[in-house]
């Protein structure tokens, strides 16, 4: 009777352990990526933004990935802040989300990869001696055409919206804060 106990432990625990933990359809990859986005903010304002992003491919083919970008051109928000003003008033701006993606054609030279990311953004200026910040949710949707140059290196091109969503900040409607933007990257990992 132990004997029977004990073999039929070690049976189910084979069965789950070939179900899900030691499946051979399950390929668990990760990359990390490096960013630029010449684009606009700030009613049509150019605008760079530049980024990073660790990434998990699952199958090849699905992507959850952890982004980061922050605006590094100066742009000055004076006349949205305070009309007739002689004072530079710079905006720093940051965006933190998570994405999801999925690479057709991963196996060729050349993937394409639409992309949702969604996360917080956010807008601080200094003004009358103090920090001001607000946070704003944004929504991502984007599209790559990747080079897949070797198994660990990969460089490419897309185009994002920046869809800003939130109340209105010193005379900075959200809405100026979005934008389309160019992208361009370069990922090294495995995929």
């Amino acid at each position: 009777m132990a004997f029977a106990a004990q073999a039929q432990v070690i049976v189910e625990d084979t069965a789950r352990q070939g179900a899900f933990f030691a499946s051979k359809k399950f390929t668990s990859n990760c990359y990390v990526g490096f960013e630029a986005q010449p684009g606009q903010i700030l009613t049509n304002k150019a605008a760079m933004l530049v980024g990073f992003n660790l990434n998990w491919v699952v199958n090849h083919k699905y992507v959850v990935s952890a982004k980061y970008h922050t605006l590094t051109t100066p742009n000055d928000v004076r006349e949205l802040v305070e009309p007739g003003s002689l004072n530079k008033v710079s905006l720093i701006h940051h965006y933190a989300g998570l994405g999801f993606s999925y690479i057709l054609f991963h196996d060729k030279r050349f993937s394409f990869q639409p992309e949702l990311s969604a996360g917080w953004a956010s807008a601080k200026f200094n003004y009358a001696g103090a920090d001001r910040r607000h946070d704003y949710g944004a929504i991502i949707p984007a599209v790559y055409g990747t080079w897949n140059a070797t198994k660990l290196f990969r460089v490419g091109v897309g185009l994002n919206y920046r869809a800003v969503i939130g109340s209105k900040f010193y005379g900075i409607n959200s809405m100026q804060l979005g934008g389309v933007s160019g992208v361009v990257f370069m990922r090294v990992g495995t995929f």
